[in-house]
């Protein structure tokens, strides 16, 4: 029978839970249904990896780990006719960090309160973990919060069990929330969208394990819960009523694992089974080594010989759990594959310094809310028990898909999200989102301070389920962000050329009452002489010198223009007159007659063999036309007063609008839990709005109301 013909006689999975624990040594599988609060068993499978495909917890080789999810979901599926299409499924605390925050409501304008309205306030307080949480982290790792427990619940500041039913002035809710890095937790989705896997659910493996073995009835106790695996050990504390931290080491059970392949010199998977062979009772072992030699060896030994490994193991444990939870716990419960190592027990007692009564493997005789149906169930599978359970309660997470130009982005729902923060977690440089002007040129000419603005960049287009958005814009489940990238204006550059338009004026020289001016404009950088196509750098000091304009000759000549005439044959020329090659220039009176430089004042030496006269001030340098290529000396476009502050925006074709000031403030528009504020002239705007010379605008990002 073919496998689609097949697949067609299974039953929908309708309300059965499909539960998977993905270890760093096996997977299982938990199918069962939930009635009156109660997890009835339905079956399990327990597949191991045949190689390492997970390290500490974590999807290392996603096709391998899928393909053993493949055999425990066919598996599962032929025994129970069953289509499985939903599974919950739990994360290993690898990298794990948690925040503790408290959050008060004012609910007095509220009627009774109703599990929906608890449940929101409850999101809201993990959002708020979540903006501690992002403040704190400096790096660009993304944490998702996997799982949180409510410490305690206040009405009008008095301690409450529950807040459902209550109206009040005010409520407070007080909670510890539990994160892992986004690459722990997409390895595991990756995993589950290769078989086809809805996740339904999604928690912490500490938690799951707590919702079986220390429910909340028992919860007045400090308990330590350890979930102990292959790859880490995952830690969870209760007192007074509620679960307050959760805590992780990457030392478990590979350790042991690892000394017995480097002592006996056998492969992996051997050395697992020695490593089982030990907590099962038996007196000796048989196996063969890598080099095909076959030993016998007495578990006596064995243990002998790992005990140094598992005093680590037992030191690395019960630091952790005093550094979670201040001090020793008063009871602990050992669950998981690696809670039935040889001698732990005995160990994390005295370590702890509790009487080892009160150290205790969690197994089926310590379940809770969960009916075996005769299945005796050890250690390793309270774990994907409790993930079953945590599904039922409702308290695992869940991720929002938002898409990104045809590409999906994966959320958890408890993280608002802006369209910049999607943006950022689909790959985009901030670059790409914000887009960014070019750099200016700024430069010195003849001790004036001068300015060349970078090119505008051009925004991007963003479009939030086909409308028109901003990046400030809060996107959910379902969402389609469509975006054209910026394109970050061009860098300011400019040639000696650009600023000082030599092609306006001449070299060579000119003759003047008798007397020989060599002609033409000069420009020293950095006190060296350069050619006009010389690129102008970064607060380079640029002076000018020579004679350019009839105005500087006259300067030079300590000559006045009262009561005298300038020509060059018939024609009357000014002071603004550009000199040229061959120019013959005579001064008349006021009677006509003609003055030789002789009769003028302190007339200095010159030849026509001299390369440039050096004027006492630098001559003035007509700008070069604002057109073509050429960079203006003074451009001027409009001046807009941001924030209190006067902002010049360079002259271009076209409008202004309010997105161009974005790269002249330093805002971050990222900021959690907040709003960006756009006006101009004291009216709200948007990025869009069209600004006019001597326009007022604000730019600011504020806290949003009610956070």
């Amino acid at each position: 029978m073919s496998t689609n013909s097949k697949s067609t006689e299974l039953k929908p999975q309708g309300d059965l839970v499909f539960a998977l624990d993905i270890g760093t040594r096996t997977v299982v599988g938990i199918l069962g249904e939930y009635i009156d609060d109660k997890l009835y068993l339905q079956d399990y499978i327990s597949v191991p990896h045949p190689k390492r495909a997970m390290v500490d917890g974590q999807v290392e080789d996603i096709k391998q780990v899928a393909k053993i999810v493949a055999q425990v979901k066919s598996q599962m599926e032929e025994k129970n006719g069953v289509k499985l299409t939903k599974v919950s499924i739990a994360a290993a605390g690898r990298a794990l960090k948690t925040c503790q925050v408290t959050m008060e409501f004012d609910i007095s304008d509220r009627e009774a309160l109703t599990e929906d309205m608890v449940k929101s306030m409850e999101i809201e307080t993990i959002q708020k973990a979540q903006a501690e949480l992002d403040k704190t982290d400096t790096g660009r790792t993304i944490f998702y919060c996997v799982g949180h427990s409510v410490i305690s619940y206040k009405l009008d500041d008095y301690k409450i069990i529950s807040l459902e039913g209550h109206k009040g002035e005010k409520a407070a809710i007080e909670l510890v929330a539990a994160f892992l890095p986004n690459i722990v937790v997409e390895g595991l989705y990756s995993v589950m969208d290769i078989n086809e896997l809805e996740v339904t659910s999604l928690t912490l493996e500490p938690i799951a394990a707590m919702n079986v073995i220390v429910p909340p009835e028992i919860r007045l106790i400090n308990i330590a819960l350890i979930d102990i695996g292959a790859g880490t050990s995952d830690i969870a504390i209760a007192k007074n009523g509620s679960v307050v931290a959760y805590a992780m080491a990457t030392t478990a059970g590979d350790e042991i694992t690892e000394e017995i392949i480097r002592t006996y010199l056998v492969d992996f998977n051997t050395a697992e089974m020695i490593k089982q062979s030990c907590s099962n009772g038996e007196s000796e072992i048989e196996y063969r080594d890598i080099l095909g030699n076959n030993h016998k060896v007495l578990t006596s030994e064995i243990a002998e010989m790992i005990t140094p490994a598992v005093e680590t193991l037992a030191d690395t444990i019960c630091n952790a759990i005093k550094e979670a939870n201040g001090t020793s716990p008063a009871a602990v419960f050992l669950v998981g594959g690696g809670s039935l190592i040889e001698g732990l027990t005995p160990l994390v007692a005295d370590k702890l310094g509790i009487d080892e009564t009160r150290v205790a493997i969690g197994g089926g005789d310590f379940l809770k809310n969960v009916d075996e149906r005769g299945a005796k169930l050890g250690a390793e599978y309270v774990t994907p028990l409790g993930i079953a359970v945590t599904s039922m309660l409702n308290q695992g997470y869940d991720f929002s898909v938002i898409t990104v130009n045809d590409s999906k982005v994966r959320v958890f729902d408890t993280k608002q999200l802006s369209v910049y923060e999607a943006l950022t977690i689909a790959g985009y440089k901030s670059h790409e989102i914000m887009g960014r002007s070019g750099r200016s040129l700024t430069y010195t000419l003849n001790g004036v301070r001068k300015t060349v603005k970078g090119g505008a960049m051009t925004p991007a287009e963003v479009y939030v389920n086909e409308r028109p958005a901003s990046i400030m814009t809060k996107v959910t489940q379902g969402d389609r962000i469509r975006i054209t990238p910026a394109m970050s204006g061009q860098n300011a550059t400019a040639k000696l050329s650009d600023i000082l338009g030599y092609e306006r004026f001449n070299d060579g020289t000119i003759t003047f009452g008798g007397e020989t001016f060599s002609i033409g404009l000069k420009a020293t950088v950095n006190g060296e002489i350069k050619d006009p196509d010389y690129q102008i750098q970064p607060l380079d000091n640029i002076e000018t010198s020579g004679l350019v304009t009839l105005g500087d000759l006259l300067r030079v000549l300590d000559a006045g223009l009262e009561g005298v005439e300038y020509r060059i044959g018939d024609e009357l020329i000014d002071e603004n007159y550009v000199l040229g090659d061959g120019d013959e220039i005579n001064a008349f009176d006021s009677y006509g007659n003609i003055i030789g430089t002789t009769e003028m004042d302190e007339v200095p030496e010159t030849s026509a063999d001299e390369d440039e006269i050096t004027v006492p001030e630098s001559p003035v340098i007509p700008q070069a036309p604002a057109s073509g290529n050429a960079i203006p000396f003074n451009g001027a476009g409009i001046t807009v007063e941001v924030n209190g502050e006067n902002v010049v925006l360079p002259p271009r074709n076209g409008d202004y609008i309010l997105l161009d000031l974005l790269n002249n403030i330093n805002i971050d528009p990222a900021v959690p839990n907040s709003e960006i504020v756009l006006e101009i002239n004291g009216v709200p705007a948007n990025f869009s709005s069209y600004l006019s010379d001597g326009d007022r605008a604000v730019i600011k990002v504020q806290e949003r109301m009610g956070s």
